[in-house]
């Protein structure tokens, strides 16, 4: 067992740690949708509700996300890799041959997701070549019947519903 830490050791300790995909996504300032996927995202206060992404500097969108003063979490669904690598993709710009709704605050969201949080802006912390975004929440909506899209040592993998 290795216990020397560097990045690879630590990228590929993280790729056994299955988590959600989702994309976070937001609007310009000129008005125009666009998206980032994000599998570093988790909830972090019920009081007030507070939920945190963080994303790479080098990130096509970082710098359009770091403008934006709300942004909207997409949990997908276990259908929509096409989607994640859409917004994953360097070489991708604006909202891609997607469905869309508007949240209640009239924000961008990817249609026939699990969910989306709708948050604004809290408070963004450098850390390392990240920047983590912290958002509170201001909306949500569920889709329960839906089973999540996963990733799991560098692919996507669906999880089923326990039944009961």
């Amino acid at each position: 067992m290795n216990t020397l830490a560097d990045k690879d050791l630590f990228r590929k300790t993280w790729g056994n740690f299955p988590t959600g995909v989702s994309v976070i996504s937001f609007l310009t300032p000129d008005g125009a949708t666009h998206g980032i996927t994000a599998n570093s995202v988790c909830s972090v206060s019920l009081d007030p509700l507070l939920v945190l992404v963080c994303v790479d500097h080098k990130a096509r969108s970082f710098a359009m996300l770091n403008a934006a003063s709300h942004f909207v979490m997409n949990f997908l669904e276990k259908s929509q890799s096409e989607q994640s690598n859409f917004f994953a993709s360097s070489k991708t710009e604006g909202a891609g041959p997607f469905q869309w709704g508007t949240t209640s605050k009239g924000l961008p969201k990817l249609a026939d997701t699990i969910g989306t949080i709708d948050c604004s802006i809290y408070a963004k912390h450098e850390a390392g070549d990240h920047t983590i975004f912290v958002g509170q929440v201001e909306g949500i909506s569920l889709n329960e019947n839906l089973s999540p899209l996963a990733y799991y040592k560098g692919q996507y993998t669906k999880i089923q519903a326990p039944s009961g």
